[in-house]
C-alpha cells in the first residue's frame, strides 16, 4: 500500500497534512535505518531521549501530589506507551496498544486521572 493508496482508503485528500504524514512517517524511518551514526552515538541519542522524558513525566507526577521516587511504575508505563509511539507504524495499533497499556496498568490500581496527564505528555508531547 502507498501512501496514496492508503489516503485514498480511509479517504483523506492526497495534499491534506495527515496524507503528508502518512508519507513522511515511512521517509522518516528509512532514514533511520540507514542512519551514519555509530552503534555508541544511537546509543547515547536514547539514553538522552529517556532520560529527557523522565524528568517530564517526574515534573507532571509531582505536580499532581504523587512522589515519583515511590511510584516507579508510572515511569514504566510512560515509557512502555512512549516506546509503542515510536515502533508501531499504524495508529490503529497504537490505539490498541494503549488501550491495553491502561487496562493492565488501572489493573494494578494506578490513578487514571494521572495515566490522563501522562498520556498528553507521552501521546501529545504536552
Amino acid at each position: 500500500v502507498t501512501p496514496n493508496n492508503f489516503a485514498i482508503l480511509i479517504r483523506i485528500e492526497p495534499t491534506s497534512p495527515l496524507a503528508l504524514h502518512v508519507k513522511l512517517t515511512k521517509q522518516i524511518r528509512e532514514l533511520e535505518r540507514r542512519s551514519p551514526f555509530t552503534v555508541y552515538e544511537m546509543a547515547a541519542a536514547a539514553q538522552s531521549r529517556l532520560a529527557f522524558n523522565d524528568e517530564k513525566i517526574k515534573k507532571v507526577i509531582d505536580k499532581h501530589g504523587v512522589y515519583s521516587d515511590l511510584h516507579p511504575s508510572y515511569h514504566a508505563y510512560a515509557r512502555a506507551l512512549d516506546k509503542t509511539q515510536r515502533e508501531l507504524e499504524f495508529m490503529v495499533d497504537w490505539i490498541r496498544e494503549h488501550q491495553i497499556l491502561r487496562a493492565r496498568w488501572e489493573a494494578r490500581g494506578l490513578d487514571a486521572a494521572l495515566l490522563d496527564k501522562i498520556d498528553d505528555v507521552v501521546i501529545y508531547r504536552g
